[in-house]
């Protein structure tokens, strides 16, 4: 959605997008749209004008948004990864495993976060993405 209202405003001057619009582009439910821009918006990555003309835009530039920002806007506190704690086992190394998973977990969900955090939006707007490869049209034979 976020690049959707970058876009509208970047290639058409389009200051402000509805959250109708928003989630008929992005193919969601308008329900699903406003809560989501609401998080975006108590973050500081979207704001709303209200009144004629009004609409979602960028809280500022793509440059500052990245996809940590995002992730953390919405999902707010959730974990990357949700362990099940109710292991019902009488093994006696059944703490020290799960602590070791829990280790384990917790250095996928700091780096993950780290590579959330090293995207922008321009990044992606732009295709400056060091790790992404864009496919080769194949030839017509």
């Amino acid at each position: 959605m976020l690049l959707v209202v970058h876009s509208l405003n970047d290639l058409h001057g389009v200051a402000t997008v509805s959250t109708k619009k928003l989630a008929e582009y992005a193919g969601i439910p308008f329900p699903t749209a406003a809560k989501t821009l609401k998080s975006l918006s108590a973050a500081g990555i979207t704001a709303t004008k209200e009144g004629a003309g009004g609409g979602n835009a960028l809280a500022k530039p793509i440059s500052q948004i990245t996809l940590l920002d995002i992730f953390m806007a919405i999902e707010q506190d959730a974990p990357l990864f949700k362990l099940h704690a109710g292991i019902n086992c009488d093994h006696s190394n059944i703490d020290c495993l799960r602590e070791r998973v829990e280790v384990c977990i917790g250095r996928a969900a700091n780096a993950m976060k780290d590579s959330l955090k090293g995207v922008t939006l321009e990044n992606i707007w732009a295709g400056n993405l060091p790790f992404f490869r864009a496919k080769k049209p194949r030839r017509q034979k």
